[in-house]
C-alpha cells in the first residue's frame, strides 16, 4: 500500500516538473518573439532624402521621404491643395499634408509609369512619357486614358483651359482637343514643346527653339525669345509670366538664362543677376511673395521679384536636382535625377 502511495507521488511531481518546465520554455519563447520582430522592424530601411519640406519660407527643411518604397525613381512633384503627388517610375504616389502623421500611398489603378503631373478643370491629368496621358475622376480612384485618338503619345506637357480645351505638348509639336480627347488637331508641328502657362486668352509654351505664345485660342503659335536658345519651367507668376531659357542655340554652352514679363508675354527682362554662380535652372516656384528657383548650386530664393537672391538649400550633386511644388505656405522640393 505505501509502495502504491510512492509510486503515484512521484508520478504526481514528475507531471507538475513537465509542466512547470514546459510554462517556462513557452515563456521563453514567446518572449523572445517581440524582440525579433522588434529587431526585424529596426533593420527595415527607412527611405531618406527623397523630397524635403519648408513651413518658413525656405529658412529651414525636414525630410518627409519616410514610408516612400525604397530606391523610388521620382520624377516631379505636384500640389493640389493639401495634396502632394508623387511622378515616378513605379507610378503615383500622394500624401495629404495637413494631417498630423500623413501617409504616402500609390494609386492602386494607375500601374504605368508617371512622368508629371496636370492640374485639370476637373480631377488632375497624369503623363507617361512614350505612353501617352490619363485623367483621373475625382473620388474613384479611375484614371481613363486622354490619347487613344493621339498620334504622338511622347506626352510631356498638358494643359486644360476654362473653357475646356485640351492642349498636350508634344515631340511633334502641340495638339488640340475641344471634345475632350476624342479627336486632336495639330495646331503646331516647327518643333518639341514641354510645358504651358496661361492667363486668359494668353497662352505660352516652352519650346526647343523658343518660347511660343498663342491669342487666338491656339489655333496659331508665334515664336519669341527665339534667339535665346530652348524656353522651359515657363510658369504664371504674380504679375505676369516667367520662363527660362538655355541661353545659346548651341546647347550646354551658355548658362541658362531667366526672364520675366509683366505685359502677357509681349516682352521679357532678364531676372537672374543674382544667379551668376548658377549654371542650369531646373525649376521655378512661387510661394506668397517669394519666387523660388532651383539651379546646380542648390535653391535660391528671391524677395524682390528676382532682382536679388539669396541660397537657401545648397545642393552640389550633378546627378540630382531638385524640383519644385507649393502648397500654401509649404514649399516642396524633390530631389530625382536626369531632367
Amino acid at each position: 500500500m505505501h509502495i502504491r502511495i510512492l509510486t503515484l507521488l512521484l508520478i504526481f511531481q514528475s507531471l507538475i516538473s513537465c509542466q512547470q518546465e514546459q510554462r517556462e520554455t513557452t515563456s521563453l519563447v514567446l518572449s523572445a518573439i517581440p524582440d525579433k520582430q522588434q529587431a526585424s522592424k529596426k533593420s527595415l530601411p527607412t527611405t531618406a532624402n527623397v523630397i524635403f519640406q519648408s513651413t518658413d519660407g525656405g529658412q529651414t527643411w525636414n525630410d518627409v521621404s519616410e514610408g516612400l518604397p525604397e530606391r523610388i525613381a521620382v520624377g516631379r512633384v505636384f500640389a493640389a491643395g493639401d495634396e502632394i503627388y508623387l511622378a515616378s517610375e513605379s507610378g503615383l504616389y500622394h500624401r495629404n499634408a495637413a494631417l498630423v502623421a500623413p501617409l504616402w500611398e500609390k494609386e492602386s489603378f494607375l500601374s504605368e509609369k508617371v512622368t508629371d503631373v496636370f492640374p485639370g478643370q476637373n480631377g488632375l491629368y497624369v503623363s507617361s512619357y512614350k505612353n501617352g496621358f490619363f485623367k483621373g475622376i475625382p473620388g474613384t480612384g479611375i484614371w481613363t486614358p486622354m490619347h487613344n485618338a493621339l498620334e504622338d503619345k511622347t506626352v510631356r506637357a498638358v494643359l486644360e483651359t476654362s473653357n475646356g480645351s485640351i492642349f498636350v505638348g508634344c515631340e511633334s509639336g502641340i495638339y488640340k482637343s475641344t471634345d475632350g480627347g476624342g479627336s486632336w488637331k495639330h495646331v503646331f508641328a516647327d518643333n518639341g514643346v514641354n510645358d504651358f502657362a496661361a492667363s486668359g486668352d494668353v497662352l505660352l509654351c516652352g519650346g526647343y527653339k523658343g518660347l511660343l505664345r498663342s491669342t487666338d485660342g491656339g489655333e496659331s503659335w508665334s515664336l519669341v525669345l527665339a534667339n535665346d536658345g530652348s524656353a522651359f519651367n515657363t510658369k504664371r507668376i504674380e504679375g505676369g509670366f516667367i520662363t527660362a531659357t538655355d541661353g545659346s542655340l548651341r546647347r550646354n554652352d551658355a548658362p541658362n538664362k531667366l526672364y520675366t514679363s509683366t505685359d502677357e508675354g509681349k516682352t521679357w527682362q532678364r531676372t537672374d543677376t543674382g544667379l551668376s554662380l548658377a549654371w542650369d535652372i531646373y525649376d521655378i516656384a512661387q510661394a506668397g511673395s517669394y519666387l523660388f528657383c532651383s539651379t546646380d548650386t542648390g535653391i535660391s530664393r528671391s524677395a524682390d521679384g528676382g532682382k536679388t537672391w539669396e541660397l537657401v538649400l545648397p545642393h552640389s550633386d550633378e546627378q540630382k536636382r531638385f524640383h519644385l511644388a507649393i502648397a500654401g505656405e509649404m514649399i516642396f522640393a524633390v530631389l530625382v535625377f536626369g531632367c
